[in-house]
């Protein structure tokens, strides 16, 4: 009778044993249905490492620090991030090793270079094996970036240089390079950049400049980036060069008047003109400036053409060359204004 009771006060034990222990593991399985959404749970026993990508934060311009958290599995783990413009990223930060460890740690990098809709994800790696966190998107309180240049059209003299100042707005503003773009006369060929890159300030402010203008162009500006912000155009003309001067002729009441047109444009009219007060209601392309003499400029090199006259002042007053070209790359071009003074007996004739 008690051999009996005790086998089966035996079978109970055992039973109830059973049970504690399939409770017991209930109970681990709730705890870990428990843990937070991202939260990686202890490891157990070494492995390859378990990660996690994290936000943006300290971003400042271009810059910021991508974050995430690596759990090493036990073993020595090294890690990096991969960024880019799209999922296949292109650029990574240097590889930190982490000491062999058990639980998760929250890691970050600075970066340069991170703009607007970036991607990012952060890799691991032991002797276990790899892991590579999601991909995320630097995408939060952005402002979409936009060059911003003066509208209105620029004229520059044949071979000076003209500055182009803009503004880049929106996130991440500064410390973005960007370059002048020009496609010249007859605006037919493709943008080709014609600066060396300058970095935007603090503002996003920016200041170009193209040098040694030849022909009028079509301009614009580009930031270097992977995928590139573009400018509106900005119309560039470019005036021909016209230097004038006068002196005696060795003759009583005449004086020469000469300079030079450049490039060479040889039979083109040059305009002596004198300043005219303007009349009321009147804009002063009309009125400022009468014509007093013409001569036709004569071939001298490659590069300029001169033009020479022997004329009698009418007027004493503030004269200048004028020179308008065919129709075309250049447009019309004048000279500084030379004070010139008629004699007293002068009837007017040119001599």
């Amino acid at each position: 009778m008690s051999k009996h009771l005790t086998g089966r006060d035996s079978e109970m034990r055992r039973s109830n044993h059973g049970r504690r222990i399939a409770l017991s593991a209930a109970a681990l399985a709730l705890v870990v249905l428990a843990l937070p959404a991202g939260t990686q749970a202890l490891v157990t026993k070494p492995g390859k490492p378990r990660v996690s990508t994290g936000a943006v934060t300290h971003v400042h311009g271009s810059s910021g620090q991508l974050e995430g958290t690596v759990n090493p599995a036990g073993l020595a783990t090294t890690y990096y991030f991969m960024y880019g413009p799209t999922t296949a990223y292109g650029s990574m930060t240097p590889a930190v090793t982490l000491a062999a460890g058990t639980t998760p740690v929250k890691v970050g990098q600075l970066v340069n270079g991170l703009l607007v809709g970036y991607h990012y994800r952060i890799v691991a790696s032991n002797s276990a094996g790899a892991a590579s966190g999601g991909d995320r998107q630097f995408t939060t309180q952005l402002v979409a970036n936009k060059l911003e240049l003066p509208k209105e059209p620029r004229v520059a003299v044949y071979g000076s240089s003209i500055a182009i100042t803009g503004h880049l707005s929106g996130t991440a503003n500064a410390g973005r390079q960007v370059v002048l773009q020009s496609s010249p006369f007859p605006y037919l060929a493709p943008f080709a950049t014609i600066s060396a890159p300058v970095t935007t300030n603090a503002q996003g402010a920016f200041s170009l400049r193209a040098a040694n203008l030849l022909r009028g162009a079509e301009m614009r500006v580009s930031t270097l980036d992977v995928l590139p912000i573009y400018s509106g155009l900005v119309h560039i003309r470019v005036a021909v060069k016209v230097t004038f001067h006068a002196r005696a002729s060795g003759t009583a009441g005449l004086v020469r008047l000469y300079g030079t047109v450049t490039p060479a444009l040889s039979g083109v009219k040059v305009r002596f003109q004198i300043a005219k007060a303007v009349r009321p209601g009147r804009s002063e392309r009309e009125t400022a400036f009468a014509t007093q003499f013409t001569v036709k400029v004569k071939h001298a090199t490659h590069s300029f053409s001169r033009f020479s006259t022997i004329v009698r002042l009418r007027q004493t007053g503030n004269y200048r060359a004028l020179v308008k070209p065919p129709e075309g790359a250049l447009v019309t071009g004048s000279s500084a204004h030379l004070k010139l003074h008629a004699p007293p007996s002068a009837k007017g004739k040119k001599g």
